[in-house]
């Protein structure tokens, strides 16, 4: 798989990454990219994350277009693009699926070059100079075909991802926004909020140890990308905190009564299971 060129929309974390993977692999001659941030822009053409700034209408020419934006405005970029060049293969690597995937069918319809993608892969870092090559090396990329994409599309989706380096699974839309509300939306409301929630407490709770840190790293990140996550997948994510707190009430209840032997075998459970998880 070698490209001639390749447009990077969003050269952040994920879009530059992508980027210095495909150059370390060798997969595009020219790798171009557009920014709304003209300053990330710069950047990431100091950086040699791209070889040349772009503008949309030549970004619609690359043989590859790939719209790495905050979430609310990816499929803005899509149908552009699309707009401009029917032929162009355009990925989407937003972590939410379904509002974008409906949103792109229904302006453009179902045969349409378009390929639904969220690499499992991240930090909590953002901008050019947090991208890296090897970020996605051993991920895992969740790919979510719709009603009338074709056979080759998606077979080109899952050789781009495993060109990367990343491990394949598929999902439907419906079934991503779901799930993902539960493993990675919920966990990042619940550290924003306990940093919040020591924020309002006096000096001395400033000394935190590994386990704070650890448990709250995910803070860090970006609160424009993660105020669109919320609320684009905000169904799936309310379910979710509402799940959370009742299980952090029956948690409650379990230490108001001093029931240390409950208490054993719920944290035993859930030991066991991240052990599991964890392979």
């Amino acid at each position: 798989m070698l490209f001639n060129s390749v447009g990077i929309i969003g050269v952040g974390l994920i879009g530059g990454s992508i980027a210095l993977s495909l150059k370390n692999k060798k997969l595009a001659k020219s790798i171009v990219g557009f920014d709304i941030n003209e300053d990330n822009l710069n950047r990431a053409l100091e950086l040699g994350i791209i070889d040349k700034k772009c503008d949309i209408d030549c970004i619609s020419k690359c043989d590859v277009v790939v719209v790495s934006t905050p979430v609310s405005t990816i499929s803005e970029y899509i149908v552009e693009i699309l707009k401009l060049n029917r032929d162009a293969r355009v990925l989407d690597v937003g972590s939410v699926k379904k509002p974008i995937v409906d949103c792109v069918l229904k302006k453009l319809g179902n045969d349409v070059n378009y390929i639904p993608m969220h690499p499992i892969a991240g930090t909590e870092n953002f901008g050019p100079e947090a991208a890296f090559n090897g970020l996605f090396e051993r991920a895992f990329c969740i790919i979510t075909p719709y009603d009338g994409m074709s056979e080759g599309l998606l077979e080109f989706g899952k050789s781009f991802a495993q060109n990367l380096g990343m491990v394949v699974k598929t999902m439907t839309p419906e079934l991503h926004d779901e799930v993902f509300g539960y493993v990675s939306h919920l966990p990042h409301v619940i550290a924003y909020t306990l940093v919040h929630l020591v924020s309002r407490k006096p000096n001395e709770f400033s000394f935190v140890g590994g386990g704070f840190r650890d448990y709250t790293r995910v803070a860090a990140s970006s609160e424009i990308m993660w105020s669109d996550i919320f609320l684009m997948n905000k169904g799936n994510v309310l379910k979710a905190i509402d799940e959370y707190m009742e299980n952090l009430k029956n948690f409650k209840g379990i230490i108001e009564k001093e029931d240390k032997d409950s208490l054993v075998e719920y944290l035993k459970q859930a030991r066991v299971f991240k052990r599991k998880l964890d392979g």
